[in-house]
């Protein structure tokens, strides 16, 4: 089988769409979904989830606020994520930027063009290219397709790309999916490899779009 085409994507994301329900999302607090993102990394959705609620239950996540806590107090909330010490220091360090640079407010990044606003945000500390596509596609509304070790795996899978660079693979996805799909497509793309296609243990035998598959087993 031929690697996936544009219309066979769009086949996959509808067969997603009626196995994993209809995606309502909207765009969310850049600051607070930068703290969530800084939190998921390097650990499980239910560790950096739970992080994140011990962080929100007890302090305001604003600039202005987390600037001011003492490090260890962030550290001790957020030690379900794991290295808790680093994490906490990105989310302080990024705080006092975003206070200093943008008056707490970098919200109107969003409103530069695409490529003006992702320079802006990877020059922030911490932010990595899916982080900063993360922030473009789930607060700023942007057609960009964020890329994570799930949807490397799924590229590889579905002979959409066997890159290891960020940048390629998230292109080659962008060619395949409408801008207007692409956030919900990263989530259901997301699903599918989180769910089903594993990079050790794929489950190929009930994945749902496994007639699409090209590496199917």
């Amino acid at each position: 089988m031929k690697k996936i085409d544009k219309k066979q994507m769009l086949k996959i994301l509808t067969i997603l769409k009626k196995n994993f329900g209809k995606i309502d999302w909207s765009l969310e607090d850049p600051f607070k979904l930068l703290i969530a993102t800084i939190l998921s990394q390097h650990t499980s959705d239910k560790n950096s989830l739970k992080a994140y609620k011990r962080l929100e239950k007890n302090l305001e996540l604003t600039p202005k606020v987390l600037v001011k806590v003492d490090s260890r107090k962030i550290e001790e909330l957020i030690k379900p994520a794991g290295l808790w010490r680093i994490k906490a220091k990105r989310i302080k360090e990024v705080s006092n930027e975003i206070l200093k640079k943008f008056s707490g407010d970098f919200s109107k990044i969003f409103n530069l063009p695409l490529q003006d606003a992702r320079k802006v945000l990877l020059s922030l500390p911490g932010v990595g290219e899916k982080t900063a596509d993360v922030l473009l596609a789930f607060s700023g509304g942007m057609p960009v397709f964020p890329v994570d070790t799930h949807l490397f795996t799924l590229a590889k899978r579905l002979k959409i790309s066997n890159s290891k660079n960020y940048d390629s693979v998230r292109v080659a996805y962008e060619k395949l999916i409408p801008p207007k799909k692409r956030a919900e497509a990263h989530i259901l793309l997301l699903t599918l490899g989180k769910r089903y296609c594993g990079a050790l243990k794929p489950k190929c035998d009930v994945c749902p779009i496994k007639n699409f598959c090209p590496s199917k087993r």
